[in-house]
């Protein structure tokens, strides 16, 4: 017997995999196909932005009260992002590694979609949102010097989501980079 939920992340599966957004280059599919409530997603850094080249992998997580509670929402390849959590624990509150903040996931309403949610995370891609961080540090880059921070999301892209590098979940990111020498 299936559940509300289960019908419906079921629907949203099989309209996203019939119906994708052409413009956003992105796959759904599941680890475990008898697991209806985790999704393993692939995004495409779009051409015209400093994440063109990169390949990312993301996680989605839903509750078993879908689309009453929100799903969790994660990238699982490090991403150089001013609104992806870098660290595993953040402030008082704990985290998860990649966790998006967005408002279609930070304001969730059941009659939301994942695609939607797909689509906000593609918009992150052009539009950083640095009133709502992750970190001071890369707010601050953003506003004060983007050349920098663009110059940083290229070279993390290479680092690790460059087309061709093999699927690995990250314990931690690292994002030290050297002016002089990482190029």
């Amino acid at each position: 017997m299936y559940t509300f939920a289960q019908e419906q992340i079921k629907k949203e599966f099989k309209e996203i995999s019939l119906n994708p957004t052409a413009s956003i280059g992105f796959s759904v599919g599941l680890p475990d196909e008898n697991n209806i409530f985790e999704w393993r997603c692939t995004l495409m850094g779009p051409q015209d932005s400093p994440y063109k080249g990169g390949l990312f992998y993301l996680k989605v997580l839903f509750p078993n009260d879908y689309p009453q509670s929100k799903p969790e929402v994660r990238f699982i390849t490090p991403i150089y992002h001013v609104n992806v959590n870098h660290v595993q624990n953040y402030g008082e509150e704990i985290d998860p590694l990649g966790h998006v903040c967005i408002s279609t996931i930070n304001n969730w309403k059941p009659n939301l979609t994942m695609k939607q949610v797909f689509i906000d995370i593609f918009a992150l891609f052009y539009l950083g949102n640095p009133e709502s961080p992750f970190s001071v540090d890369m707010k601050n880059e953003f506003k004060q010097n983007k050349a920098l921070y663009d110059k940083k999301v290229k070279y993390f892209v290479k680092k690790y989501a460059a087309i061709g590098k093999p699927y690995k979940e990250y314990k931690s990111w690292d994002f030290t980079y050297n002016e002089k020498t990482d190029k």
